[in-house]
């Protein structure tokens, strides 16, 4: 009877996961053909000749806000990579509407792809999308069918698997996989170096990171938004969270994150000596197409001094988002991991 439960309960789980997800990728890539098809006729038009590689790439485009922000880009790229090393295949990766090389470099492996290598034929090209519905990266049964579907599409014949995707990887990999494919161009490791040097180098902080979306009604991204009247309070009592971080751990600096910049305005107006902010405004890349290298860099200078704190602290409580960006961070050089409620 075990048994016969045991397989039964395998078998729910399975179908749970595998429906949603291939329903998402009928819906999407319908969507996907009309705009590779406009793309296609648009390069015939001007007369290139896509003599594309045999080679699967990774793809987030300005049209296709559903592969999430960074840390859900930079969990897909890896997700996929783990699996085109184990099945031997080339990987690329296309980013819009940044241009990743200007934040990231090739470390290890050379994901880049120039322009007239990408297929938009769709009698060559196969686009196909895997999305993820649980945020869990310990979700065991939700990364054996990401990655079950992802290594059934690679198989398919043809020159070029388009992947969208923020489908998870094994944790354990994940910061050895991103370390094959990434390291800080030059522009961001002085950044970095500068921000380390002001904390007292890696290790000597702890970060705390809220994550409001339109809480506070200055971030473009979905959500529910406080009235005014409550917006203040709201502020004081993630202040008041960072007060008493303080107080346990006195000998640390702080370095605060935040998505918000009435919050961190309002938090340096207290001159807390103990407060580090760094400069610079973060938007969110699946809402904001068109902001300036400048804007872009301060996401990706957040998630590497995330990962030299010793300890990487989220503040929630159950209307503020429960982010994945800070454990992603964290996974990077093995900070310790933990969440403060409010």
């Amino acid at each position: 009877m075990k048994i016969v439960l045991g397989k039964f309960f395998r078998f729910l789980n399975v179908f749970f996961y595998f429906s949603p997800i291939l329903f998402a990728n009928y819906r999407w890539r319908k969507y996907l053909k009309v705009l590779y098809q406009r793309e296609n006729e648009r390069l015939k038009r001007k007369g290139l000749n896509v003599d594309a590689p045999k080679t699967v790439v990774y793809m987030a485009l300005s049209e296709t806000t559903f592969s999430g922000g960074l840390s859900d880009r930079l969990r897909g790229i890896v997700a996929i990579y783990s699996e085109c090393k184990r099945m031997g295949l080339p990987f690329r990766i296309v980013f819009e509407p940044l241009h990743l090389e200007d934040y990231l470099s090739p470390n290890k492996y050379d994901w880049r792809i120039n322009d007239d290598e990408i297929c938009w034929d769709t009698s060559c090209v196969y686009p196909c999308v895997i999305l993820t519905y649980h945020n869990n990266s310990r979700n065991f049964w939700q990364r054996f069918v990401q990655h079950a579907i992802l290594s059934c599409f690679l198989k398919k014949p043809f020159r070029q698997i388009h992947v969208y995707s923020n489908m998870f990887c094994s944790d354990k990999e994940y910061a050895s996989l991103f370390g094959e494919l990434f390291k800080p161009t030059k522009e961001l490791q002085d950044l970095i170096d500068y921000h380390l040097a002001q904390l007292g180098g890696a290790g000597n902080y702890v970060s705390a990171t809220f994550r409001f979306r339109q809480l506070l009604g200055d971030f473009k991204e979905g959500g529910e938004t406080l009235r005014e009247d409550e917006r203040m309070p709201y502020i004081e009592k993630c202040i008041n969270a960072i007060l008493k971080l303080h107080e346990q751990i006195p000998e640390k600096k702080i370095l605060v994150t935040a998505d918000s910049h009435t919050f961190l305005d309002t938090l340096k107006e207290r001159n807390l000596h103990y407060v580090y902010v760094m400069p610079g405004k973060v938007v969110h890349i699946g809402f904001t197409q068109n902001a300036s290298k400048k804007i872009y860099m301060k996401s990706f200078l957040d998630m590497y001094m995330l990962s030299y704190a010793s300890t990487v602290f989220l503040v929630r409580d159950n209307i503020m988002y429960h982010s994945g960006f800070p454990y992603r961070a964290s996974l990077l050089n093995g900070a310790r991991y933990d969440e403060i409620e409010l």
